[in-house]
């Protein structure tokens, strides 16, 4: 298990992976994150605990047994935004804590 570098990922560093870091929230801002963010491919964004998902129309390898392993059991701010990493904190929440879960997609 190897944890996520925030300073190596490739791409814009002007961008952010939480938007509840932006300097300024605003609509502008919020839309250029992700503009930023899906021209880097890199298609997943959090706003707090929510995970914003940006469809590129095209297939990108963020699916594989790799990223099964990356995300399974890691904390939220040790791996890039993804689909696994909510999914695997849902999955735990309601083993462990016992609670109740709702996606909305």
């Amino acid at each position: 298990f190897q944890v996520y570098d925030w300073q190596s990922e490739k791409g814009n560093k002007s961008t952010v992976d939480d938007m509840v870091l932006l300097t300024k929230i605003t609509e502008a801002a919020i839309t250029d994150n992700l503009k930023e963010r899906l021209f880097e491919d890199r298609i997943y964004t959090y706003i707090g605990p929510l995970l914003v998902a940006v469809n590129p129309f095209k297939n990108l390898p963020y699916f594989g047994d790799k990223e099964v392993d990356m995300y399974k059991g890691a904390a939220h701010y040790e791996v890039p935004p993804h689909i696994f990493a909510l999914a695997d904190t849902m999955y735990r929440n309601m083993l462990i804590d016992k609670e109740s879960q709702c996606v909305i997609i």
